[in-house]
């Protein structure tokens, strides 16, 4: 019977554990998972192994919108939001000129890779456990249901440490592969979109109901389930490229049937405000926190400046066609950040659209929009030359219903602008690093910005390997950093 350690670098740097002793890797990484049995206890009980099973979403979704997250400081970075506060990175990252990221250890904000780093790799090992159990023949009373979950996790954590940083070390219910040395983001995208398709095929082949509690607000059967895993492979297969030539060479046939195959409503999570919450859409949009930046409001009103005007503390509301700027936007006459920190940081804007959340707490907020994926729909028809189609399905959506904005015709630049005009406007706060990703691929982040994140300093030193970073004008230019930008 196969063990597997729940501390994700046993997993991923296997091949180390001569050098760098359990202990180093406790003290450094390990990211505590209090609701999780250890290994010991689930090799032996079923009922352990299925109440993990039960959490692996809900630990990966509260990783992914965590302030000890990503999410903060990418937003800021893509000029999607804006926040001279220095919590979670924010400001660091999005500081002009662009710097390089400081990748050490005794960087106060280290936690925001530190955390998601080795909290997806923790999930993974706790999915590689379930699944070595499952093919143990373990008793589950719903063994396809365990499955489908646990490769369906498999696939998230790789597929967000693809996303977001440069490199991925792979595990599976067999163990370390690739002899514990890590993959490039493209390659970590196709291991986790090879997990994901397995999941796909195990809820599209069987019958099962996933517990109320496991995705809570959701009734969901092995139908719902495909639907939610197919919409997250047209998030990940999009939004992995790190520039407008790499994202030429998507498989658009690829995405477009994830897309075809995804959600038919939005999928929103109910949240009790103890073990289920939003932080993403807490401090982004809570007043006195971030704001929207310029960047976007500019495209909802071109008579807007796209950058805060120097020596200027306010300047009048907007005004546009598009109805979403009075009923997702609200204008403020006055500025709260400081301005020795930048007055590039100002926004006459915040977003309101989740008002209802930051008042109540104990109501639902949105991960993934129908209209998200089929905005996924519409690029991939563009990208295949189905221009026609693509503007039907931007016509269809919020662009018209919720903006009231007229149809877009059928011009391929025209289309192309109106898909990147939603994802800014509909969604900019819709989930952790999506506008940073879209900024990416569409060569659009500020000259200088990282497009991934490194290693962890204290991975790097637990294995060790040198420490390194990008940002700037360190790395490879276009590859490793934006040399182009919206300005």
């Amino acid at each position: 019977m196969k063990k597997f350690n729940h501390i994700y670098t046993i997993l991923a740097f296997a091949p180390f554990l001569i050098i760098s002793s359990c202990m180093e890797f406790e003290t450094d990484l390990e990211v505590e998972n209090l609701e999780n049995p250890d290994d010991q206890t689930l090799n032996f009980d079923a009922s352990a192994i299925e109440a993990t099973a039960s959490g692996l979403y809900q630990n990966f979704y509260m990783t992914t919108s965590s302030t000890d997250g990503l999410g903060f400081a990418t937003n800021t970075a893509a000029d999607v939001s804006t926040c001279s506060w220095g919590n979670f990175g924010m400001r660091d990252i999005s500081s002009e000129p662009r710097v390089a990221y400081n990748n050490t250890t005794s960087y106060p904000n280290a936690v925001i890779i530190e955390n998601p780093f080795s909290a997806y790799y923790s999930i993974l090992a706790d999915a590689n456990t379930v699944l070595a159990q499952v093919n143990e023949g373990a008793d589950f009373s719903q063994p396809k249901l365990i499955e489908t979950i646990a490769k369906f996790t498999q696939a998230l954590t790789l597929g967000y440490n693809a996303l977001f940083f440069d490199k991925v070390w792979l595990s599976d219910e067999t163990g370390t592969l690739n002899d514990g040395e890590p993959v490039n983001y493209e390659e970590g995208m196709t291991f986790a979109l090879k997990k994901l398709d397995e999941a796909i095929n195990l809820a599209d082949n069987n019958t099962f109901t996933v517990p109320d509690n496991w995705f809570p607000g959701n009734s969901m059967t092995n139908v719902e389930l495909s639907q939610l895993m197919n919409s997250y492979g047209a998030r990940m297969l999009t939004l992995n490229s790190r520039n407008s030539v790499q994202k030429s060479t998507t498989n658009w046939n690829r995405v477009l049937s994830y897309a075809n195959n995804g959600i038919k409503n939005d999928f929103s999570i109910l949240h009790d405000d103890t073990t289920w919450y939003d932080s993403f859409k807490t401090y982004l949009v809570y007043p006195g926190w971030a704001r929207i930046d310029m960047y976007v409001i500019n495209l909802i009103d071109s008579n807007t400046p796209d950058y805060w005007p120097s020596g200027e503390v306010t300047i009048p509301p907007s005004t546009s066609d598009d109805s979403r700027l009075v009923t997702d936007f609200e204008y403020l006459d006055s500025q709260a950040f400081r301005p020795e920190r930048g007055e590039y940081h100002y926004s006459s804007y915040r977003y309101s659209r989740y008002d209802n959340y930051i008042t109540q707490w104990t109501v639902a907020t949105p991960e993934i929009y129908k209209a998200e994926v089929d905005l996924y729909r519409a690029e991939a028809q563009l990208h295949l030359g189905n221009i026609a189609a693509a503007a039907d399905l931007i016509n269809a959506g919020t662009r018209v219903n919720r903006g009231n904005l007229p149809p877009v015709s059928i011009d391929a630049s025209a289309v192309a602008d109106a898909i990147h005009y939603e994802r800014m406007v509909e969604m900019p706060i819709l989930s952790s690093g999506l506008s940073f990703f879209e900024m990416r691929k569409e060569d659009l982040l500020q000259s200088g910005t990282l497009l991934h994140f490194p290693a962890p300093a204290s991975a790097l030193q637990a294995i060790p390997a040198d420490s390194y970073t990008f940002g700037g004008t360190t790395g490879v230019a276009g590859e490793d950093y934006s040399n182009g930008g919206w300005r």
